[in-house]
């Protein structure tokens, strides 16, 4: 008996036809910063993954960041101007809903430690773009303001049986204890957009914790976060320090 193979590949039942997010271009957010201190020692900018960092800081709100996005929302009102059709309608504000789950409208709030240091938590941007537009404008607003450190935070997944690591060699006796990041490791996310912008005579501190997840989801290490919070302690000069370290061992 000869079996012949069936080649012929049957049409699906059903047909999805909409524009793919990956032929639509990112809209550009608008950041707008209000802040009412004149000068800053020392800011730290923190990813929302290692948020806890700055939960336990006994600190108060200084200001905040919006990420907006008009330009979206006013593509959007001349959309629906335009046409009074029902079905089109209900697309509509399906559509809405989903552009409100995916850029929303957010404030970041900006904290005061010790009333000398700025501590900031960033969240997770699905677009990538964004970090870089928040970075260039936190360079711009805060660069001329800071007199001691900019103290960026970053996870990475390191393989070298290290906690934590930093991007640059220091004269402080303490960071020159952390061993150097070395390649092939790499950091992604707000962190790399700040380190990027910054002027090549800015002083910075970047720290990294060893850490394991998908970019924008890592979980780090608890060793790496005590050592993290050690390091803090000492380079912020905090009031609480001891109190700060034993609410993280």
């Amino acid at each position: 008996m000869l079996i012949k193979p069936i080649n012929d590949i049957r049409n699906p039942r059903h047909i999805l036809d909409d524009d793919s997010d990956e032929t639509t271009p990112h809209p550009i957010p608008t950041i707008s910063i209000d802040i009412g201190i004149n000068t800053i020692e020392n800011i730290v900018v923190i990813p929302k993954t290692i948020s806890i960092l700055q939960e336990e800081l006994l600190d108060e709100k200084a200001g905040s960041i919006k990420v907006d996005y008009p330009e979206l929302s006013l593509q959007l009102s001349e959309e629906q101007a335009q046409s009074y059709d029902e079905d089109e309608q209900l697309y509509s504000a399906i559509r809405q809903r989903e552009i409100n789950t995916k850029y929303p409208t957010i404030e970041i709030p900006i904290y005061s430690v010790d009333k000398r240091n700025l501590v900031l938590t960033v969240p997770h941007f699905p677009n990538t773009i964004t970090y870089n537009i928040l970075a260039r404008q936190l360079v711009k607003v805060f660069n001329p303001l800071v007199t001691g450190s900019w103290i960026v935070l970053a996870p990475c997944s390191m393989n070298n049986n290290q906690t934590i690591a930093i991007m640059e060699s220091h004269t402080d006796p303490l960071l020159d204890l952390v061993p150097i990041l070395t390649p092939p490791h790499t950091i992604t996310g707000i962190s790399a957009a700040i380190i990027s912008q910054l002027p090549p005579n800015s002083k910075l501190i970047s720290l990294v914790l060893n850490s394991e997840g998908q970019p924008g989801f890592e979980k780090s290490d608890n060793d790496a976060i005590v050592d993290i919070c050690v390091i803090l302690g000492s380079v912020l000069e905090l009031d609480n320090k001891e109190e700060y370290l034993k609410r993280k061992i």
